[in-house]
């Protein structure tokens, strides 16, 4: 089930954001108190645990996702696609004509899974990500 962030997620959120070393660092910090352009979806498993997660904004008619994360060990089971999923409708409900994100340029798992959703590399921010320090890849779908 995809959902909203509520209160009693941010525990669980906080350990699903160390999870994933290779995303860039995330605090739980003003997620409940975002402004009313940013959107929190949390992925929960039936028997309650989260599993993933996306955090988006969208202003006048552009979108951006700031950051996706699936647990490591509930990938190829199609969450990220349906975070993603729910990102687009809710960008299409809003009127976005175009999504944005960056991506880790050695991130070749999740170069290919955003180019299978239809987004395609726009431009690059040099040294964009620390620990290690690495170059973005600027991708963008048209809706």
């Amino acid at each position: 089930m995809i959902r909203d962030l509520e209160a009693r997620d941010l525990e669980r959120v906080r350990r699903l954001l160390t999870s994933a070393p290779e995303a860039s660092a995330w605090s739980t910090d003003g997620l409940l108190a975002h402004p009313r352009d940013l959107h929190v979806r949390v992925a929960e498993e039936e028997e309650g645990a989260l599993c993933g997660m996306v955090i988006f904004r969208v202003v006048a008619d552009e979108a951006e996702i700031l950051h996706i994360v699936v647990e490591a060990a509930q990938r190829q089971r199609g969450i990220g696609s349906r975070l993603m999923d729910e990102v687009v409708a809710t960008c299409r409900i809003a009127g976005a004509q175009k999504i944005f994100l960056e991506v880790r340029e050695s991130n070749s798992i999740a170069r290919k899974f955003y180019a299978r959703l239809g987004f395609r590399v726009t431009g690059c921010r040099r040294n964009y990500y620390r620990s290690p320090t690495e170059d973005a890849l600027v991708l963008v779908r048209t809706m």
